[in-house]
């Protein structure tokens, strides 16, 4: 349907192999991109796995959170205090499904006893994680920095906590189908069917010499907009703990001046 925006295989003529080949490539570039962009992700997902004490965990395939695509950046995180609680235990996870985070019953909350949960401010840069001084340090967890390297991502909690009594629970987008082939069904929801034909005829017309018409454009627009407006999650405001230093545990008087 995207080719025949553009007129390949329109009016009664059929697309060869070679376009069809192409367009499915530039199919999954196209969801390969969208992957990096919260509001063209439908949903976020919640892992989890055990705290052992060590100052790097690894996330990707084979890694300390074992799953198939290793994020990009985490959007949030925040560490469990299982209390006597059992630990999470993780539902299906597939990259053309959008399950539920945990299996019914067993996240960990209904087991009579009340885990604590406590969120971790998230160091947006490896400069900034680079500065601490005791990078070492083992108490409570506060803030955690995620480093998106490939093939598998580095989560790097501070301070270190204990082994065994903490879970660590990062929330990251979930991942788009990005390995597409020919006759396969795309499992995402009914407002993404029209984007893609539209913003995929747009990014081919190129391929055939020709620009997007004015019609391919603006609908391809059209049905971003939709996405955008279905996807589009507000945070609440949140003011940075060192300008709120009285809530700050790692606040000495006067540590901010001696910065400046």
């Amino acid at each position: 349907m995207s080719l025949r925006q553009i007129g390949i295989g329109a009016m009664g003529t059929t697309a060869s192999a070679p376009d069809l080949s192409d367009g499915v490539m530039h199919l999954n570039m196209m969801l390969a991109q969208w992957q990096r962009k919260r509001w063209l992700v439908p949903n976020l997902i919640d892992r989890a796995f055990m705290s052992t004490g060590k100052s790097v965990y690894y996330v990707g395939p084979g890694g300390d959170l074992d799953i198939p695509v290793r994020p990009d950046k985490i959007e949030a995180a925040y560490a469990r205090l299982l209390n006597g609680a059992p630990q999470s235990v993780s539902g299906q996870f597939s990259q053309s499904d959008f399950d539920g985070d945990f299996l019914v019953s067993e996240d960990g909350l209904n087991a009579g006893v009340q885990p604590i949960d406590y969120g971790l401010e998230i160091i947006q840069s490896y400069e900034d994680y680079a500065g601490l001084g005791l990078k070492a340090l083992r108490s409570w967890p506060n803030y955690a920095y995620y480093n998106p390297a490939f093939p598998m991502g580095e989560f790097r909690p501070w301070p270190i906590s204990a082994p065994d009594i903490w879970e660590f629970h990062i929330v990251f987008k979930s991942p788009l189908p990005s390995s597409v082939a020919l006759t396969d069904a795309i499992n995402l929801p009914p407002e993404y069917w029209d984007a893609i034909m539209w913003t995929l005829a747009a990014r081919m017309a190129p391929s055939y010499g020709q620009e997007a018409s004015p019609t391919v454009v603006a609908n391809a627009k059209a049905a971003l907009t939709t996405i955008r407006a279905s996807n589009t999650q507000v945070p609440t405001l949140g003011m940075p703990s060192i300008l709120t230093p009285i809530n700050n545990p790692f606040y000495w008087p006067g540590l901010e001046i001696q910065r400046l």
